[in-house]
C-alpha cells in the first residue's frame, strides 16, 4: 500500500502527528503494536492543566479521572507543598479519544502491527502483525517515528534510561480518598529517581524509577521496599495490581531527530524531562508540529523536517539539557535523608532553588 505519511507509535506524540497530517489534508497511516491504543497503561498518568491548551478534553470527560490541585515532595526528613494543578488522567482512554480523533479526521489506523523493517532506498517499512500471520509493506513519502524512548530508525539514542515500574494498589483506609495532591518521595533506596503515589478513584499509581547503569538497586527490591513504606504508612492497602514497567529517557532531547525524510518526536526524541519523567504534554506539541511541518513539505514539495528540528531545539533542548546537568550534578550527592532534603531544592523543578 502507499499513502504520504506513515506514523509508528499511536501514543500521544503519533496521534497528534496524525491528526495534523489530516486535518491538513495529507493521508497517513498510524501503526501501534499494541492491539488497543492505551492498553497497558505505562504512565503514572499526571499531566498539568497546560495540556486543555492543546487537547480539547471537554467532550470525553471520562479521560479525566480527578482534578489535582498540588504536588507533595516528600524527602524522609521534611514534606513541601506545591501548587500543582493538573489532572490525574484515565490514560487508555485519553490516548484512545487522540486516536480515534485522527481516525475521524481522516488517518488509517492500524493496529496489533509492528514495523520491524525500514528501508530508506525504497521509502518502505515492513510491517507484521503481532500473531506473525500477515505481513505488508507500506511505501511512504514521509515517515515519523513516536513508539517511544527505543527508536527504530537508527538515528543516534538518548543516552541514558531510568528504569520505571509501577502498580495499581487498593486505598482501602480511605486516606488517600478525595486527596487534592500527587506525593513524590525521594529515598535513599530509590537512588537515581523517586518514587510516585498518584491516586485514582479507590486505587492509586504506585511506582518508582531509577537510571540505569548509575544505580546498582535493583527495581524489584526498590518499589518493594517503596510499597512497604507506604503501606505501612497507610496510604494503601494490601491489593495490588497491573504490575507495569518501561523506559523514560532522562538525558535530554537526541542529538538528532531527523534524517531526510524521517523524524522522530515525542518519547522517541528524548523529550521528557530528565528530572520529572513528565513527557504527556511535550509528546502532543512536538506531535503536533511534526505533523504539521510534514503537511507543508508534501504541499510545498520542499522537505522542511530542519526547519521542524529548528523550532524543537528551541522549545525544548536548553531547559532539558539544564535538567539532565542538575540530574547527573545532584543525584549522586543525595544518599540519605538530609542529603536529598538539602539538595532536593536544586534539582526539583517546583522549588525556586532549581532556577537560581
Amino acid at each position: 500500500m502507499k499513502t504520504e505519511a506513515v506514523v509508528i507509535g499511536a501514543g500521544p506524540a503519533g496521534s497528534s502527528a496524525a491528526l495534523a497530517l489530516s486535518k491538513s489534508g495529507i493521508s497517513n497511516i498510524l501503526i501501534d503494536k499494541r492491539l488497543a491504543v492505551g492498553v497497558p497503561v505505562q504512565c503514572a498518568e499526571f499531566v498539568g492543566l497546560n495540556i486543555s491548551g492543546y487537547v480539547d478534553l471537554s467532550g470525553v470527560a471520562s479521560a479525566i479521572n480527578r482534578n489535582i490541585k498540588f504536588l507533595d515532595v516528600d524527602t524522609g526528613k521534611n514534606t513541601y507543598r506545591f501548587d500543582g494543578k493538573g489532572y490525574m488522567l484515565n490514560r487508555d482512554i485519553f490516548d484512545r479519544h487522540l486516536a480515534e480523533e485522527a481516525v475521524a479526521a481522516g488517518t488509517k489506523l492500524i493496529t496489533g502491527a509492528r514495523a520491524y523493517k525500514i528501508n530508506r532506498q525504497k521509502n518502505s517499512v515492513d510491517v507484521l502483525s503481532v500473531s506473525g500471520n500477515i505481513s505488508f509493506e507500506i511505501r511512504y513519502d514521509y515517515l515519523l517515528a513516536a513508539a517511544g524512548p527505543k527508536n527504530v530508525l537508527g538515528l543516534p539514542e538518548n543516552k541514558t534510561y531510568a528504569y520505571a515500574a509501577q502498580v495499581k494498589a487498593r486505598i482501602e483506609n480511605g486516606i488517600l480518598n478525595g486527596t487534592e495532591s500527587v506525593i513524590c518521595y525521594f529515598r535513599p533506596y530509590i537512588p537515581f529517581g523517586y518514587g510516585w503515589v498518584f491516586p485514582k478513584g479507590g486505587f492509586a499509581n504506585v511506582g518508582v524509577g531509577i537510571e540505569k547503569p548509575a544505580s546498582n538497586m535493583p527495581l524489584s527490591l526498590s518499589l518493594s521496599k517503596f510499597i512497604e513504606e507506604i503501606r505501612g504508612a497507610g496510604l494503601i492497602g494490601t491489593g495490588i495490581a497491573e504490575k507495569t514497567s518501561g523506559l523514560i529517557p532522562v538525558s535530554g532531547m537526541n542529538e538528532k531527530i531527523t534524517d531526510g525524510n524521517i523524524a522522530l518526536c515525542g518519547d522517541a526524541a528524548g523529550l521528557t524531562h530528565p528530572v520529572t519523567g513528565a513527557g504527556i504534554l511535550s509528546a502532543v506539541i512536538s506531535g503536533s508540529l511534526l505533523g504539521g511541518y510534514i503537511a507543508e513539505s508534501i504541499r510545498t514539495s520542499k522537505n522542511l523536517l530542519a526547519d521542524y528540528e529548528e523550532e524543537l531545539e528551541s522549545i525544548f533542548k536548553k531547559p532539558l539539557s539544564a535538567a539532565s546537568k542538575k540530574r547527573a550534578e545532584l543525584y549522586p550527592l543525595m544518599t540519605c535523608a538530609e542529603s536529598i532534603d538539602e539538595y532536593i531544592k536544586r534539582l526539583w523543578p517546583s522549588f525556586a532553588e532549581y532556577y537560581a
